[in-house]
């Protein structure tokens, strides 16, 4: 029996139906594979707050030649290519960086400048020089530690804590009271040179003390603010020559407020006994004393109590002529 001579094309199309598999059978295949990865992929799933390896991904270049596939990973390349070149941030930071043959920056227009063009209290660096940080001799705007210098008939006191305790006894008023009226002249021009962050208390006496006390209660030191000078003023502005003198009283309290710096001013010899001068120095933490004293006619260069208070307390004397004292106007 002679088969059957089919074409080429038809003996294909044989072969593919023999070996083709049914349409529901692949259907299965392909959903059974396709819950099986998302089974796979569920169970593989972190829970919790587990943290994850870090994975990169990547890109791979396929290329095909002479009916064959080759895969390249393009991360081999990239790294080999950022190995030789600077990272980004440290090509912006050699950017941004002047090189060594260019000129160093022009701070000068950038630095605060006083009156003709110079540098208020600094240096070119930008940093504050000595003389920014300390009282000058004109006046007394407080350093970095809050000191400044003031000064009483030309004594010069440097703190940030005053306290004047000026004789207010009825020989204070001779001579037309030109000795009282220069006290409080001195008294005042040095509050005016005192900054708003100083403070001061002043203390006038004669048997008693009369204290600056604007606030009530406990006297206390007052700050040299606008207020606090403007209230000082009209407290010197009422005080008048009258009574004896007691000496101890008024010093006594101007020590309990812990002053840095004391003007002591007084026309009346007084002498305090070696006793009460030792207790001034036991009743003295830390304050500088500065006597001055108020006479008539020449000094006559005694050693009076005067001038060993200011010895004892780190302080200096100075006696004051009321004869050469200009008239009251």
């Amino acid at each position: 029996m002679i088969a059957p001579v089919h074409p080429p094309d038809a003996e294909s199309d044989i072969a593919k139906r023999r070996f083709a598999l049914p349409a529901w059978l692949m259907s299965m295949l392909v959903h059974t594979s396709v819950i099986v990865v998302l089974a796979i992929t569920i169970r593989s799933a972190p829970r919790g707050a587990a943290s994850e390896p870090s994975r990169s991904g990547g890109i791979v270049l396929a290329e095909r030649s002479d009916g064959r596939t080759d895969y390249v990973d393009g991360d081999q390349n990239d790294a080999a290519e950022s190995a030789n070149a600077p990272s980004t941030a440290e090509a912006a930071m050699s950017e941004s960086l002047p090189s060594a043959d260019q000129p160093p920056l022009d701070m000068t227009g950038f630095l605060p400048t006083g009156e003709g063009g110079e540098t208020n209290g600094s240096d070119m660096s930008g940093l504050p020089s000595a003389s920014g940080l300390t009282g000058g001799g004109g006046g007394s705007k407080a350093g970095i530690d809050g000191a400044g210098t003031t000064r009483v008939f030309g004594i010069e006191g440097t703190g940030s804590k005053f306290a004047y305790v000026f004789d207010r006894s009825g020989s204070m008023g001779n001579s037309a009271g030109r000795p009282l009226a220069a006290a409080k002249s001195e008294l005042l021009a040095s509050l005016r040179e005192l900054d708003k962050l100083h403070q001061f208390q002043i203390i006038f006496y004669n048997e008693e003390p009369r204290v600056f006390n604007p606030l009530g209660g406990t006297p206390r030191l007052m700050f040299a603010d606008e207020q606090g000078k403007a209230l000082a003023e009209q407290f010197v502005g009422s005080i008048v020559a009258t009574g004896g003198t007691q000496h101890l009283k008024a010093l006594y309290m101007a020590l309990a407020m812990s002053p840095d710096v004391i003007f002591f001013l007084t026309d009346a010899d007084g002498s305090p006994s070696e006793e009460e001068m030792a207790d001034i120095r036991r009743r003295n933490r830390s304050a500088v004393i500065n006597t001055i004293e108020f006479g008539v006619g020449p000094w006559d260069g005694r050693r009076n109590f005067l001038v060993r208070l200011a010895e004892e307390n780190g302080g200096q004397h100075v006696y004051v002529d009321t004869s050469k004292l200009r008239a009251r106007r």
